[in-house]
């Protein structure tokens, strides 16, 4: 059996396709901070958690509004590690109150946090998400 000859028309447009699949598909491509739902389609646990202690985050800690206990512009690599070591002690009997515990005490399950009932662990979300995002090992 004799395949005919591809023509440049054809080559091109299968180059054009090749290229264009391997730049979506690109890690690269992805934003910092973004959640991908992989090859199944189906966004992963811990990406939602991610999502979640993110959104938490710059909702009730760090954000424009006065109340906020930090300002999004003073959100930093060592504010972060402080709020995770309180967000990993923060069921052990301290003699002092840190000024992170305070911070940390505006999401649910914390005493300034307001109306948690019912509403998910945003602590745990929150310490998640810094963790993963300033690569906070320990």
């Amino acid at each position: 059996m004799i395949c005919p000859k591809p023509s440049v028309k054809d080559l091109l447009y299968v180059v054009a396709c090749f290229s264009a699949s391997i730049t979506l598909l690109s890690p690269a491509t992805l934003a910092s901070g973004s959640i991908s739902t992989g090859s199944s389609g189906v966004s992963s646990q811990y990406g939602q958690l991610y999502k979640q202690g993110k959104v938490a985050f710059f909702r009730k800690v760090a954000c424009s509004r006065a109340e906020c206990p930090v300002k999004r512009n003073q959100v930093s690599g060592s504010l972060a590690a402080g709020l995770v070591e309180s967000l990993r002690t923060r069921a052990e009997l301290k003699f002092e109150e840190s000024e992170n515990d305070a911070i940390i005490s505006v999401l649910c399950p914390g005493e300034n946090a307001g109306d948690c009932a019912g509403r998910p662990d945003e602590q745990e979300m929150v310490q998640y998400y810094l963790t993963r995002r300033f690569n906070i090992k320990g």
